[in-house]
């Protein structure tokens, strides 16, 4: 596929139904392609010989598969055009599917359950670790699209000045206000009276944002310091957001962990879509 791409993993649930009409929505605000992956694990190829005697694992229904992988499709095709839209039936993990057609993607898009104990298993086996090792962004959708402002938050890193240029672009895309959040906590030793220091981030905070501005006049964007762990500023922040933008790390990575803390807080614990965002290859 030479066209540019959104890929969208889905399966049999109503959350994966959410994934691919946030992903129709995204590509068709950024004039994209989508391509959907629709994986299965078929046990029953990779039985061993020796096995479990007397067991051998029920066929998989490759049918259902390729009639779900065909509805997705065709959903794109009605919204985008027929050339807009592909899809690959997968005989992998999620995961591993997802991240084989990652490399060429603009974004990817993946579908969560509601914040209870088989999200956290789900969490594990495939936003996280598609959120950890994508290539581009990820976007974890939680919940049907809202009419709410676009939050990202920023600490004036590489990663985060990624996050922040995705969040512009995607408020402008969907006609949403912009709030862009640097959160901080005062130290017990700290020198400078915290109001005066409050006032130097927020000075420094506007001016950082003035190139963004100059090339997305038509976003509304307000800037904001907060006192407080970035972590539950911003998943207070995400329940009246459209989006929650992070970086894949911020000032305190630590080189060789895949994804931070922040963001792995917001994968978890956002009430809104999160979108995690990795520096660009040629960065």
């Amino acid at each position: 596929m030479t066209t540019k791409y959104i890929l969208v993993g889905v399966d049999d649930t109503p959350e994966a139904q959410i994934a691919l009409r946030w992903a129709v929505d995204a590509a068709q605000q950024r004039d994209l392609a989508v391509r959907v992956v629709r994986a299965y694990l078929n046990e029953l190829d990779r039985w061993p010989a020796l096995g479990m005697a007397g067991y051998v694992p029920p066929p998989m229904p490759l049918d259902g598969f390729q009639e779900e992988l065909d509805h997705a499709v065709q959903i794109v095709r009605d919204r985008l055009g027929y050339d807009r839209g592909s899809g690959w039936l997968a005989a992998l993990d999620p995961a591993h599917a997802i991240l084989t057609e990652a490399g060429d993607a603009e974004m990817v898009v993946v579908g969560t359950r509601s914040r209870n104990k088989m999200s956290a298993a789900f969490l594990g086996s495939v936003a996280t670790s598609v959120a950890a090792k994508a290539p581009c962004p990820v976007v974890v959708v939680r919940g049907e699209r809202r009419t709410a402002p676009v939050v990202v938050g920023t600490d004036g890193s590489p990663d985060s000045e990624e996050a922040v240029g995705f969040a512009f672009e995607e408020a402008a895309g969907s006609g949403q206000p912009l709030e862009v959040v640097y959160c901080w906590q005062p130290q017990a030793d700290h020198l400078a009276p915290a109001a005066s220091t409050h006032e130097l981030l927020s000075d420094w905070l506007a001016e950082s944002l003035l190139t963004y501005r100059d090339k997305y006049p038509q976003v509304k964007v307000r800037s904001t310091v907060l006192e407080g762990r970035a972590s539950a500023q911003l998943i207070a922040l995400s329940d009246t957001a459209s989006l929650v933008v992070v970086g894949s790390r911020g000032r305190g990575g630590v080189k060789g962990l895949l994804l931070g803390s922040v963001s792995q807080s917001l994968l978890h614990h956002a009430d809104s879509p999160v979108a995690i965002v990795r520096r660009h290859r040629e960065s």
